[in-house]
């Protein structure tokens, strides 16, 4: 059995495009088309069709593929916003798996979003928080068993030393004006009174978008120019070497799906701060970070301030934050929870590929 993945994009930093690539890495025969990507493009040794941003492109390449399919496939639909388009598959005798993510979910489906839901065979949220968010705004699958399968990432070799000596959070995300839930502002607001608590304490930002020169601008206005830098988008290598140097890692998102940021962090040995929500499946609170209401200014500049300050309290969470992300949050441990998931052929193909990948 074949797998067709329907993605909005294969290639990019964000974690719809980071979820994509861990499902082609999961599955063998795998087909990808993106509505996003180059018309003709090969990613990681995969094929992927892409429909360069058209839209109507994009449904007539899942219409081709879907009446010349000459055997039963799983598609697996990677946004909501495209599981209309798995309807022709369902057609023709598909299963479908839909994966729901964060924001996208958090809102009433469109009529055809919903019968292409109720046509999916599993519907699958990256987190509990996100699946309860979904059936608050989505009350006709209040009832309907959805399953969680939390994310992983390839487990590199890493450093668990100490960070560099300068007192230093890191906050990696986009910074989009309809994103702002993640925290940047917050971040900002607090980090005069916390530079003043701890002498030098340095906020790094990385990521980019429309809401980076506002965000600029505004750290400029509070004269923090001299603690806080923005780095902008950058390179994997120096994104590795950031979370190797901070202190500890900060995002008080008040609306991730799942937050690939923390166990990033904790891939790197760091300790974390995250919002309620979907960071508390993550962060084991006091443990390898903490958990902060983000409407609680006071509470997250304490925290802030607790973990600059305490740098070996703060390195050992990070160490434990390792041990369990090395325990939860593998590529593997993805691999087999989405395995679990899938069609028991769709699954047996995924399996071949991981024997393959070991030598087995």
């Amino acid at each position: 059995m074949s797998v067709i993945l329907l993605t909005p994009n294969l290639s990019g930093a964000d974690g719809i495009s980071t979820v994509a690539r861990l499902v082609t890495r999961a599955c063998e025969d795998v087909t990808v088309l993106a509505l996003h990507e180059a018309d003709r493009t090969t990613f990681d040794e995969v094929d992927v069709e892409g429909s360069g941003g058209r839209s109507s492109h994009f449904v007539t390449a899942a219409t081709r593929w879907a009446v010349s399919a000459d055997r039963p496939a799983t598609v697996i639909v990677n946004h909501l916003h495209l599981a209309p388009v798995a309807l022709a598959f369902a057609a023709r005798g598909a299963s479908l798996l839909t994966i729901v993510h964060g924001v996208e979910a958090w809102k009433p489906l469109t009529w055809l979003q919903r019968v292409a839901l109720d046509r999916s065979e599993r519907i699958v949220a990256v987190s509990a928080y996100s699946r309860d968010r979904f059936r608050v705004a989505n009350p006709h699958f209040a009832q309907r068993h959805i399953d969680v399968c939390h994310l992983g990432l390839e487990p590199i070799v890493t450093s668990q030393g100490p960070a560099e000596w300068v007192p230093s959070a890191l906050i990696v995300g986009r910074m989009a004006r309809d994103e702002r839930y993640k925290g940047h502002d917050l971040l900002i607001d607090i980090w005069r009174d916390v530079a003043a608590d701890v002498p030098g304490a340095v906020l790094r930002v990385v990521g980019d978008g429309d809401d980076r020169p506002r965000l600029e601008q505004k750290a400029a206005t509070m004269n923090l120019g001299n603690h806080i830098e923005f780095l902008g988008r950058i390179s994997d290598e120096r994104l590795a070497h950031e979370y190797q140097r901070c202190t500890a890692v900060v995002m008080p998102s008040r609306g991730e799906g799942f937050g690939l940021v923390f166990i990033e962090a904790m891939r790197a040995a760091r300790g974390c701060i995250g919002g309620h929500g979907s960071a508390s499946e993550i962060i084991v609170d006091g443990d390898t970070g903490f958990v902060v209401d983000p409407e609680n200014e006071a509470d997250l500049r304490q925290t802030v301030v607790r973990m600059l300050r305490d740098r070996t309290g703060t390195a050992a969470m990070g160490i434990r934050g390792r041990a369990r992300f090395l325990q939860h949050f593998t590529e593997d441990h993805f691999r087999s929870r989405l395995h679990a998931l899938l069609p028991r052929a769709a699954y047996a193909t995924a399996s071949e590929a991981v024997s393959k990948a070991h030598g087995v």
